[in-house]
């Protein structure tokens, strides 16, 4: 195979791993599939798109877009790890961050890619923190269209879940705020729906 077509195929193969990085959510495939990495960072690119345009947001929208592509990136060689799993959050930054170093290492010449990849992760811009909250609701949107019982099916209650997700993201100002309201006071009303009663009762971990 010529040099420069298998640069090409091996970019392909990164992203055919980036493809298979298995999330803790079901897939909007079907039943007994799993979303992936890939799917859902397109996803995120698309609705923050979206929501660029449709609100006439003051965002580069060229910036939100590459965010939203390569927020997950580093899960190519680091994984996922399940919002409902405890973890050492150390540990995963740590593992994060040798995940980066070698992408840069396997592909330098990206290294424009592997800057915007660092630029998120500190979210300083307005951008990075839209892209952050948006990328936050998308799963729940999976979960609203294709597993509706997904927080009952992991044991999840309520108030667990709001926990977690929203201690991630409740302090950051930015107008996705304005979905994160609407999406948790929707799920608030409709909680007995969605999720187990007991306010006490632990997540289990499959």
């Amino acid at each position: 195979m010529d040099k420069e077509l298998q640069k090409f195929v091996n970019f392909g193969k990164l992203l055919k791993k980036f493809n298979s990085i298995k999330r803790d959510l079901g897939s909007i495939h079907g039943e007994g599939q799993f979303d992936n990495d890939i799917e859902h960072s397109y996803r995120v690119a698309m609705l923050a798109w979206f929501i660029v345009l449709e609100y006439k947001l003051k965002l580069d929208v060229n910036k939100v877009i590459k965010y939203a592509l390569v927020h997950d990136f580093v899960e190519v060689f680091a994984g996922d790890l399940s919002i409902y799993k405890n973890y050492n959050q150390a540990t995963k930054e740590k593992n994060e961050h040798k995940s980066l170093l070698k992408l840069k290492k396997d592909y330098p010449n990206q290294a424009l890619v592997w800057d915007i990849v660092t630029e998120y992760e500190k979210r300083l811009d307005d951008e990075s923190k839209f892209v952050y909250v948006v990328e936050k609701l998308e799963p729940i949107i999976v979960v609203l269209l294709s597993e509706k019982d997904h927080w009952i099916k992991r044991n999840v209650s309520m108030e667990d879940f709001i926990d977690r997700k929203q201690r991630k993201i409740k302090d950051i100002k930015t107008f996705a705020q304005i979905f994160n309201k609407e999406m948790m006071d929707y799920l608030i009303k409709n909680k007995n729906k969605y999720f187990v009663r007991s306010k006490n009762v632990g997540v289990k971990i499959k």
